[in-house]
């Protein structure tokens, strides 16, 4: 790009300066003519086609005149949030710094810190200036969170709602399936009178009755849509660190335990052979060995968990754990061969032995407690650490697999899987490697281990220590409890409760950049490494170094700075190196870290003694220390920190007294080997207030010295020397002090302000300076980037610490930090609006100011001014720079001119008056040329700089004037609207820009959604070009007036309208809806846009997008077409029960299974059809707008509809209800498959990230496009070309779920799936109604009603919820009611597939579904009762046959309770009674019956002998109209009874049969003879009359000879009683024998037939002698109570039955055998006998198991029956009464005492009389009656007295019967029970009045038991023989004691009730 020359700066500063003193300010805004520096001419010659866009481009109207003309109109006070950006929006605060410790990191002493490190800690301990808009996150907010949705209960999902019983009842209310209602109380609401109006209201409110409000939350935008375009919050400055390792060390344990050990830990990288973290000190000694060694004055800490970070992971980080020992004599083989040789199971053997060790480890210890010793190590791989299967030394080569190097390398690819840990892991180390004493250094364990891995045969053959070190290992998420940093500052937050320490283990990273400083640390670490005292004469064998750090060379110089270790203070003043012994040139291993003073100055330096150890204790030495030589290290270098290696000689003296600071003092010393460096040492610095490099040390240095003098010569001076040496610095330690050095030289810009011209000369090369440095860092690979790619460490510093920056200069006051204005001074300001002294050719052309009070004003130096003038005015290499990092730029502008309005208290006022007037036109210009910039450069760079400038302008509408900012964002969106193929990456940027734009908090209110709807006058003269009202046609037009008022709107809109006629690009049409889409979900989350009336005047801002949508019809693709999975018709809807309901079609994205997902599909056809994933947007959009919209006016809109259009509209409905089918449940094979890709590809995905093989975050982050997919693929359209973006839900690069945590994901989103089909669905239907309404005026009319059937049938035949099917279906009915003439028009096909799906719906297996449906059902055949009944009919016979053969069993129980349902609703139904209509619907019923019983159900009971009847009976009952079919039923009835020897039901099968043969005949042929129909039939059986119930059809049927055989005929009847009457016999019923023949005999007198009247007469007389003699032997048979619960049972669950059964039979007998027979059905675990017969708590069962409950109950007869059933007989036929009784207490239990013990009498009433044609009859009423204590215990003796006086009085006596009665009621075991009761009941009168009847009831119950007693005993008496009588002698005797003891509760009366008889 060409650069911005002086030359063209000229001729813009002489343009302005003209407009000056012509007197007229003018801003420069982008609609009046552009400068030259941005005029650029186009000239296009392609016709208007290939132009992207068919508008003419607009300029907004003028805002803030519009704003202020709504405020001031009263009647939008109610829109509150639409008027106009709420007060104080934009907040400036000042916030205290977060720290991670408890106390904050800061210098001891702040008296005596130099000016640099006090800049240094004030940057890292000042408080956080933020700029924040208060409401910018109520449109971003996450719409998911905390989303309380229905549970939308769809029949695909039956088989996943069957595996959770009772989840239907518990959620139904909320969902849909609720509690459904009575039939017939639905069919009378739907059936009363109501108008059309009313019925479609009523309809309206149930569907919108709980409709979400957040409509978006159920399909929102991707993640990764929302956030690539949004500016996340940077992390604040705590140098927080990511990945860290927590490893608790549990035990450290030797074959022999004889001393103390100390364990020291690090990490090393050894692909980098580096020292990557500072040491861990561990001591695991236990307290008897601690108390050997510790200093009774000492006060020690012991921690015993460490936490190591990793930034940079590599595959070869190792953790090296070192050992060490107190010293002692003998080398280390010596000192660890006992370790090796003695074991833990000899220590039995080997006691004394150890002993003596033990002994001399202890008087080591006493005496050289202070030394150490090297003795053993181990290393172990990180990556080993971090995996679960680690337990072993991972060098130990026995243990480990044996391989090659990439073997080991893949066994560690392996267990990087587990990294990051998801739970804490334990970790075990058995073998130790012994120290070398000349390996000890870091570079010879790093070799080794290397040597290690390569399998060395040498390497195998080492001895090895044994023992155990185990540790846990976890990752950090948050902060540990009791935590310290590795200065010991207590960590936040701290939790004293846990005993066990923590310290964090400081990381040194590895060679590269890092992350910036931001708090105070001041550590140096040194590493002594080698001496060598070879050259030294004398004992110098055992060397140990003691290190000091000291300020002077006074003894009270030494400082307490040193840290200590584990187990001793935390602070020392000396540490002491391991002693290698008997070496005259040890390495050394140790680690010294010191805390720095703050204030260091020449006289700080290290002190190194360097002494031999005696082992052995001599007589002329007290102590073991003999000193050998000195050396000491200054710790400055001519002001600077010493770092690196450094060697150093030894003195052999006694150093005197200012050794470190005098040469002097030094001559005459000793010095070994000549002076030369025989000792070794490392330095490494932590410090973040003394920088490494020397250049940045003196910038620090200088601009100190800017603040300081006065002189602007000096100043200047100092600014240039300052700025030529940040230009030198290195990147890593700009990075490391970034924050310091931005606070130091962004002030320097305003230096140009008050300095001459040399001083804005060197401004001007500070800038370019900032620039440098914020380019670096943005190139740099290394620093991080956030999604938008910005430096992170720039960020935060923005965000956290810039604040408007003011040098340190003496007399300048708080209130100069802006420039001051006084009245006088306006004409000089005016001219001075664009003259920056930041440029100094500028300097000549400044006028000079006016005198008086005027001249006096200081040019202006606000900070955004001067930065804006330096962005603007910088040119060449420099300005490319700039705009490539234009937000870093952009971002500094916001934040100081927000802490500018903030300060000077501007923020009320109007923003157009908040900056000088001549501020805008440096900000036009600078977005003039960013515009510029992102047209004609680079596309790989202009990304982010087009980003940033949307996110400017952006900011900018909270800050200036609006209309400005409006006209800006118009500017660069119509410059990047050009059609070039070679610039065709302008789509995106213009897409880009426009997203962000969109996403300003006040969006809304910047589209001005109040002026559609009252006039607004224009201040400016712009009233003529704006109409006061706009009509509503013409709000959903995208008009010039629209796209004026709505300015960004119409923006977004025409947008859309372009990429959707043009054949444009799948990827812009993908970003452009994606938008849209975005763009109305910040609507729907925004809490202030929640009430209708704000939704309504949202929505209109989008009314055009419905024509929009409209007209791009064509290219709208129908999923219907490809996705064969779902139902559709004529497809039966069931089959999506059985189908998959999940598909994962790829590793990274499911198909199908998530609606945002972009899936590969194969289509032929044109490339303008839009993929799947953008016309499911779309669509989405075009019901948002539909829900949301004012209802009037889309009335007005879709009768403004020509009749082609509204056919459009039907069919883009249709497409709606296809895009949001539900697709159903997951199912567990399904998860366990995403489980198992997951996991196969962790490992790959895993292995790349921690070796960096691959940029993750870049891969993840990184927009890919696939440019000619089309040629390589080319019927591969749609998938690939989109572009494929990062989504944290969709990719499978994240953390492996648990199975249990994935299924709840997925069954999350099959939840929000499931409503978000309700939704989109119930909006169709909206707008169907809305159709149907508006259509009855149209004058062709039919052509949209059948539009919106044909929309109703296709949502019917999707997989849709219980809750909107019982909507859909009153939207179905509400049309076939008000035209009957389109659905059952001729040539309709609508009628025909209303009625297939109704059938289909009625075989739903939810009661509610089929409640609707069979009403629908039946509401179309009372529609077409008048006219079209034969054609409905027919076709419902039709479809049904067509369905039959592909139902299931319990699709077919579902469409029989349906076709109940009809039954049902007709009975309701009293306007059709007097009508034909119910026996046509009967008999059609009927027929579908019989259509579902013709199958072979009955095979599925081969074993079910009482279901297979049960079937059987159902069969014949739905034949009742076709005679013969039923006759046939009957038969095979029969035949069964009597394989079972049912004889009684084998006749009366026959006697049914006989009837309905009778009743034919009757009705045929009406003879005398003949029995009268099935009347005369009653006295057989009370439910015979249900044969009489024979269809007129019949005649018709015989007329036409359909009955083939001889059945209906005279002989016929004859045959079936004959039959009858032998059956009757067999089953000892012999008075139904005499009325089998009472029928006969009038048919054989008739034909005179004497021999059939003989035969009849003798079997009669048979038949009556049989009754004589066997009246009360005959058993008729036993009754059982059954009840069936549990799912298992189907259609029997829950149900209740009275079974028959022969003879006696038990209770026991008949719950056997139904148990048997279940478990073989069942399993023999799933079948249970409940016990008790009390009532059955369905919530107490399981679900899994199958319960039968078996209840005896006895034949019952109210008072009245009684007296007519005197026989036996009477009294075991028609029986339809039974009852039972059940005792109960009021505590739970079923027997207790007496007083608490009640009875439950239960009557149940049976469906038909027994004997009947079955055996099992249902309960279908349950009658229960509770008898108090009392009223038991009188039912219970007077029972006792029936059973004596029905022995007595047995006729011949039975005196077997009698002495069994009489010994059971006076017997001496059972007086008791009747004493008792007496004695409980008796003893007292009772308080309560209603029990004074009861007490004499059985008062006199007793006297009766006891007369009863007497004459059995009377009556014994004289049948019993002699032998007998001492029997009776001890009856009579147990019987007068009886007697005795009950008279005085039998004698006394209760006074109250005589009291009352009396009165």
């Amino acid at each position: 790009m060409a650069s911005f020359t002086y030359g063209d700066r000229y001729q813009y500063l002489q343009l302005l300066n003209s407009e000056v003193d012509n007197g007229q300010v003018k801003m420069q805004a982008p609609q009046n003519k552009r400068t030259p520096l941005t005029h650029v001419r186009h000239s296009s010659t392609s016709p208007m086609h290939d132009v992207p866009f068919s508008f003419e481009p607009v300029e907004p109207l003028d805002f803030e005149a519009l704003i202020l003309s709504q405020l001031e109109n009263p009647e939008l006070e109610s829109f509150q949030y639409l008027l106009d950006f709420p007060k104080e929006d934009v907040e400036v605060t000042l916030a205290p710094r977060e720290y991670r410790t408890v106390t904050s990191a800061e210098p001891n002493n702040w008296n005596n810190l130099t000016p640099q490190v006090r800049s240094c800690v004030e940057t890292y301990t000042k408080d956080w200036l933020m700029v924040t808009r208060r409401n910018q996150k109520c449109s971003t907010e996450s719409r998911r969170k905390g989303l309380k949705l229905p549970l939308q209960i769809f029949e695909c999902d039956e088989s996943f709602n069957l595996e959770m019983q009772g989840l239907q009842s518990s959620v139904g209310s909320q969902a849909g399936e609720q509690q459904t209602e009575v039939p017939e109380l639905f069919i009378q609401q739907l059936l009363q009178p109501s108008t059309l109006e009313e019925v479609d209201l009523r309809n309206k409110e149930k569907r919108q009755s709980g409709r979400l409000m957040d409509m978006c939350a159920l399909y929102p935008p991707s993640d990764e849509e929302e956030a690539g375009y949004s500016r996340i919050v940077p992390q604040p400055p705590c140098g927080q660190l990511e990945q860290r390792l927590q490893l608790h060390f549990l035990e450290l344990k030797f074959e022999i335990e004889i001393e103390p050990l100390f364990v020291i830990l690090a990490l090393y990288d050894l692909k980098e052979r580096k020292k990557i973290s500072e040491n861990f000190y561990l001591d695991l000694n236990s307290e008897e060995f601690r108390q050997i060694i510790q200093k009774h004055d000492e006060v020690s800490s012991y921690f015993k968990k460490a936490i190591f970070s990793i930034t940079h992971s590599s595959s070869e980080i190792y953790l090296i754990i070192k050992v060490d020992k107190v010293l002692q004599q003998g080398s280390i083989a010596e000192c660890a061969e006992p370790y090796m040789t003695i074991k833990e199971c000899e220590r039995a053997k080997s006691k004394e032995k150890i002993g003596k060790l033990r002994f001399q480890a202890a008087s080591f210890c006493q005496r050289l407690k202070s030394y150490r010793m090297p003795f053993a190590w181990a290393a172990v791989d990180l990556l080993t650490l971090t995996s679960t299967s680690g337990y072993q030394n991972s060098l130990d080569r026995e243990s480990n697999s044996e391989g090659s190097g990439a073997d080991m390398r893949s066994q560690s690819l392996d267990n990087a899987r587990s990294i990051p840990l998801s739970r804490p892991t334990q970790y075990s180390l058995h073998t130790f490697n012994k120290q070398e004493e000349d390996k000890l250094s870091d570079e010879d364990l790093m070799k080794f281990i290397i040597d290690e891995k390569k399998t060395s045969t040498l390497l195998r053959r080492q001895r090895r220590i044994p023992g155990v070190f185990r540790f846990e290992v976890s990752q950090v998420n948050e902060a540990p409890s009791f935590c310290f940093d590795p200065e010991f500052l207590e960590v936040k937050p701290s939790n004293r409760e846990n005993t066990d320490l923590t310290l964090e283990v400081l990381e040194f990273p590895v060679s590269g950049l890092s992350t910036p400083h931001t708090t105070y640390r001041n550590l140096l670490y040194v590493y002594p490494q080698f001496l060598n005292f070879s050259n030294r004469q004398g004992s110098a064998r055992n060397i140990t170094v003691k290190i000091q750090f000291l300020d002077s060379e006074e003894p009270a110089g030494v400082l307490p700075v040193i840290f200590g270790k584990s187990g001793y203070p935390e602070y020392m003043t000396e540490s002491y190196t391991p002693v290698a012994y008997h070496s005259k040139s040890p390495f050394f291993y140790e680690e010294v870290k010191i805390k720095l003073p703050s204030d260091l100055n020449k006289k700080h330096h290290l002190l190194f003694t360097f002494y031999h150890i005696n082992c052995q204790p001599k007589q002329s030495q007290d102590i073991p220390e003999v000193p050998l030589g000195y050396s000491w290290l200054p710790i400055l270098d001519n002001g600077h920190l010493r770092s690196g290696s450094i060697e150093l000689p030894v003195c052999l003296e006694k150093l005197p007294f200012l050794y470190s600071v005098s040469s002097n003092s030094l001559d005459g010393l000793k010095w070994l080997d000549n002076r030369k460096t025989v000792f070794k040492l490392e330095l490494i610095p932590v410090s973040t207030i003394y920088p490494q490099d020397r250049y940045l040390e003196h910038f620090f240095s200088l601009c100190a010295d800017v603040g300081e003098h006065h002189s602007a010569a000096q100043q200047t001076e100092a600014l240039k020397e300052a700025v030529s040496s940040i230009s030198m610095v290195q990147l890593k330690e700009h990075v490391r002090f970034l924050y310091v050095v931005l606070d130091k030289l962004l002030p320097l810009l305003t230096l140009s302000s008050r300095m001459t011209t040399e001083g804005a000369l060197v401004s001007k090369e500070v800038f370019k300076v900032l620039i440098t440095i914020v380019n670096q860092l943005h190139e740099s690979e290394e620093m991080m980037k956030d999604s938008l790619g910005r430096n992170q460490s720039l960020a935060s510093y923005i965000h956290y610490l810039f604040s408007i920056p003011v040098l340190h200069e003496s007399g300048v006051t708080e209130s100069e930090k802006y420039a001051t204005t006084k009245p006088e001074g306006v004409t000089a300001r005016h001219k001075m609006r664009l003259f920056s002294s930041s440029d100094p050719e500028m300097q000549t052309l400044k006028p000079s100011a006016p005198t008086g009070a005027g001249s006096s004003l200081k040019p202006s130096k606000v900070f955004h001014e001067e930065l804006a003038y330096h962005i603007v005015f910088t040119n060449g290499k420099m300005r490319d720079q700039v705009y490539k990092n234009l937000w870093f730029f952009c971002e500094l502008l916001i934040k100081s001119m927000s802490q500018y309005l903030s300060d000077t208290d501007r923020w009320k006022s109007p923003p157009s008056l908040r900056f000088p007037e001549y501020f805008p036109g440096i900000i036009y210009t600078l977005v003039n040329i960013a515009t510029e910039f992102v047209k004609h450069q680079d596309p790989d760079i202009t990304d982010l700089t087009n980003l940033s400038l949307g996110f400017f302008l952006n900011d900018l509408l909270s800050l200036m004037d609006r209309g400005f900012v409006l006209r800006m964002i118009g500017h660069h969106y119509k410059e990047l609207a050009v059609k070039d193929d070679k610039r065709s990456h302008l789509h995106d940027r213009r897409i880009d820009f426009l997203r962000i734009i969109c996403s300003h908090e006040h969006f809304v209110i910047v589209n001005l959604p109040l002026t559609a709807s009252f006039g607004t006058q224009d201040h400016h003269n712009q009233s003529e070009n704006v109409s006061t009202h706009e009509s509503t046609v013409e709000i959903f037009k995208l008009s010039r007036k629209f796209r004026q008022r709505h300015f960004l709107i119409g923006l977004l809109l025409q947008e859309i309208h372009n990429v959707l006629i043009t054949d444009s690009e799948r990827l812009i049409r993908r970003e452009a809806v994606s938008l849209l889409h975005c763009l109305l979900a910040s609507h729907d989350g925004d809490q202030r846009f929640w009430s209708r009336r704000m939704k309504e005047k949202v929505a209109a801002l989008y009314l055009p997008l419905l024509d929009i949508i409209l007209n791009s019809l064509s290219q709208l693709q129908n999923m219907a077409d490809f996705d064969n999975a779902r139902s559709k018709l004529p497809k039966f809807h069931s089959n999506a029960r059985n189908a998959s309901s999940l598909v994962i079609t790829s590793p990274v994205v499911p198909a199908s299974t998530n609606r945002h997902s972009s899936s590969i599909s194969w289509f032929p056809g044109s490339s303008s059809i839009m993929s799947a994933e953008v016309t499911q947007t779309l669509l989405f959009c075009f019901l948002w707008v539909l829900k949301n919209a004012n209802e009037s006016a889309l009335k007005e809109w879709i009768l403004g509809l020509p009749a082609q259009q509204l056919l459009s509209l039907l069919e883009l409905l249709d497409l709606c209800v296809s895009a949001f089918e539900y697709e159903g449940h997951p199912s567990t094979e399904q998860i366990s498959s995403v489980m198992y890709r997951k996991s196969r590809d962790m490992k790959l995905q895993l292995e790349k990230t921690i070796f960096g093989t691959a940029g993750a975050r870049r891969e993840m982050m990184k927009r890919r496009e696939y440019p000619g997919i089309d040629k390589v693929f080319p019927g591969m359209n749609m998938g690939l070309h989109e572009k494929l973006r990062w989504r944290k839900d969709l990719t499978q690069w994240r953390q492996s779920a648990g199975s249990d945590k994935l299924k709840l994901e997925l069954e999350h989103e099959t939840l929000i799936n499931g409503n978000l089909t309700v939704e989109t669905n119930l909006i169709v239907l909206d707008t169907l109604e809305l159709l149907i309404q508006l259509s009855s005026p149209m004058v062709e009319f039919k052509p949209v009603v059948a539009g919106v059937l044909k929309v109703l049938i296709h949502s019917l035949s999707c997989n849709q919820s219980s809750l909107y099917l019982k909507n859909c279906f009153n939207i179905q009915r509400a049309i076939v009611s008000k035209f009957p003439e389109v659905v059952f028009e001729e040539d309709s096909e609508h009628l025909i597939e209303l009625c297939l799906l109704l059938l289909q719906r009625c075989t739903s297996h939810f009661e509610s579904t089929r409640l609707q449906a069979s009403a629908s059902l039946y509401l179309l055949m009372r529609q077409s009762y008048k006219a079209h009944f034969p054609k409905t009919k027919m076709y419902i016979t039709l479809t049904l046959a067509s369905l039959a053969g592909k139902l299931s069993n319990q699709d077919k129980q579902c469409l029989q309770k349906s076709l109940g349902m009809l039954l049902t609703y007709l009975e309701t139904d009293e306007a059709m009674e007097g009508s034909s209509f119910p026996g046509q619907v009967e008999e059609l019923l009927q027929n579908l019956n019989g259509v579902l019983c013709d199958t072979v159900k009955l095979q599925e009971f081969p074993q079910d002998v009482d279901m297979q009847i049960d079937l059987m009976y159902r069969i014949a009952k739905g034949l009742q109209s076709y005679v013969d079919l039923r006759l046939m039923w009957l038969r095979n009835i029969m035949m069964k009874h009597v394989e079972r020897k049912c004889f009684a039901e084998a006749a009366h099968c026959l006697v049914h049969s006989a009837a309905l043969v009778a009743e034919y005949l009757n009705r045929v042929d009406g003879s005398v003879h003949l029995p009268m129909g099935s009347v005369s039939f009653q006295n057989i059986s009370i439910d015979i009359l249900e044969e009489s119930l024979v269809s007129e059809e019949i005649f018709s049927m015989e007329k036409e000879d359909i009955w083939t055989r001889n059945l209906l005929s005279e002989e016929g009847l004859l045959e079936l009683l004959d039959e009858a009457a032998e059956l009757f016999n067999k089953a000892e019923f012999y008075e139904m024998v005499y009325e089998i023949y009472k029928l006969i005999i009038p048919i054989a007198e008739f034909h005179r037939n004497v021999k059939k009247l003989s035969i009849i007469h003798g079997i009669l007389k048979e038949t009556f002698d049989l009754i004589l003699s066997m009246d009360n032997k005959r058993m008729f048979g036993t009754y059982f109570r059954v009840g069936f619960y549990g799912s298992l049972f189907g259609e029997l669950d829950e149900q209740e039955y009275v079974y028959k059964e022969p003879g006696i039979t038990k209770l026991v007998e008949i719950s056997s055998r139904l148990e048997e027979f279940y478990k073989q059905m069942f399993g023999k675990d799933r079948v249970e006998i409940i016990k008790d017969s009390s009532p059955v708590k369905m919530e107490s069962l399981d679900p899994e198991k199958a319960y039968i409950q078996v209840t005896y109950v006895e034949p019952f007869f109210e008072e009245y029956e009684l007296k007519n059933r005197v026989s036996n007989y009477e009294k075991n036929s028609n029986l339809r009464q039974f009852i039972y009784s059940t005792p109960y207490t009021l505590n739970g239990r079923a027997h207790g005492e007496l007083s608490q013990q009640y009875k439950r009498k239960t009557i149940l009433t049976t469906l038909h009389a027994f004997p009947y044609i079955k055996t099992r009859i249902n309960v279908i009423e349950k009658q229960e009656i509770s008898l108090r204590p009392i009223e038991a215990a009188i039912e219970d003796m007077q029972k006792k007295t029936y059973e004596l006086a029905k022995a007595t009085n047995e006729n011949p006596p039975n005196l077997k019967l009698l002495q069994m009665v009489l010994q059971g009621s006076v017997g001496p075991t059972v007086n008791q029970g009747p004493m008792e009761v007496a004695q409980v009941f008796l003893s007292e009168i009772p308080n309560d009045p209603k029990l004074f009847r009861h007490h004499n009831k059985l008062r006199i119950c007793f006297k009766d038991f006891l007369k009863r007693c007497e004459d059995a005993l009377i009556k014994n008496k004289g049948l019993i023989s002699s032998e007998r009588e001492e029997y009776q002698s001890e009856l009579e005797r147990n019987y007068d004691a009886l007697k005795h003891n009950l008279r005085p509760f039998i004698n006394r009366r209760n006074p109250h009730l005589y009291v009352t008889a009396c009165r």
